[in-house]
């Protein structure tokens, strides 16, 4: 049983934005500026202490993508740090805690694993993430615990690991638009921002998993892209957190309430307001 009081954030992504962004007078746009919204939504969510940012098999153009994400995001004035495991030995090291101090998946608090060498410069290469899925437990784990997760497409082997039923489906399309949980999650993001370049992932059978994004080409029309959740682990998530505007609430409560118990949290709801 994982410890669900100690929870992360996590977000699974089917897009490269590493690949479709960039930086201009200080502020990230585009791809990049997702990957910035990303991971200042896990951040707070962030309960195990650490304030370690691990950006995992990333060189290149794909570790730039990162660099900008954090180094422009709201992260750094919190006190937290970034650091970078590229190479097969090294990551099979970082995830058996066999390194030294901070250099460690215990010593992190997000992990960031953008997209494969398929889709970016620089991005995870196949054995690395051959390293992911061998350490898929670890991860969620990890997860459970209290860390926080970002991750984009990068052939998700470690994730069929840990949820056999989860479709992914391997495809090149364009076109994305926010659900209202995803609205919620990345306030200032558009739906031009991710859609400035293709995608390559979509899920099916997506469970209690929320969407975030789903696909706007009349091909793939309505597929989850974006997937996340505000605690919990990729086998055990918890729902996105509601924000406390009231009409928000009206429309996120019919997606939210088949996951959490729709009749007690708006019983909580109005109680508190």
């Amino acid at each position: 049983m994982l410890p669900s009081a100690m929870a992360g954030t996590f977000i699974i992504s089917g897009t490269d934005a590493d690949d479709h962004g960039f930086a201009s007078g200080g502020v990230n746009v585009d791809g990049w500026l997702f990957m910035q919204k990303a991971i200042e939504n896990i951040a707070p969510g962030v309960t195990n202490g650490k304030k370690l940012v691990t950006v995992l098999g990333s060189s290149s153009s794909a570790l730039s993508a990162a660099n900008s994400a954090f180094s422009l995001s709201s992260l750094p004035g919190l006190g937290w740090s970034l650091q970078v495991v590229d190479g097969d030995a090294n990551l099979s090291t970082f995830f058996t805690n066999g390194g030294g101090a901070g250099t460690n998946l215990a010593d992190s608090g997000i992990l960031m694993m953008d997209s494969s060498d398929n889709n970016v410069p620089g991005g995870a290469t196949a054995s690395e993430r051959a390293v992911f899925t061998t350490n898929a437990t670890a991860i969620d784990l990890f997860l459970g615990a209290g860390g926080g997760l970002f991750s984009q497409a990068n052939g998700y082997g470690w994730i069929s690991a840990l949820l056999p039923t989860l479709g992914i489906v391997n495809i090149q399309d364009s076109g994305l638009a926010l659900t209202a949980a995803g609205n919620a999650a990345f306030p200032g993001l558009t739906n031009a921002d991710l859609s400035s370049g293709p995608w390559h992932n979509s899920f099916s059978n997506t469970g209690s998993l929320p969407i975030l994004a789903t696909s706007t080409d009349f091909g793939s029309f309505g597929n989850p892209v974006i997937l996340g959740a505000s605690g919990g682990s990729v086998t055990n998530p918890n729902p996105p957190s509601v924000p406390d505007s009231g009409s928000t609430l009206i429309l996120m409560f019919g997606s939210l309430a088949s996951l959490v118990g729709g009749r007690r949290l708006l019983k909580a709801v109005r109680k508190d307001s």
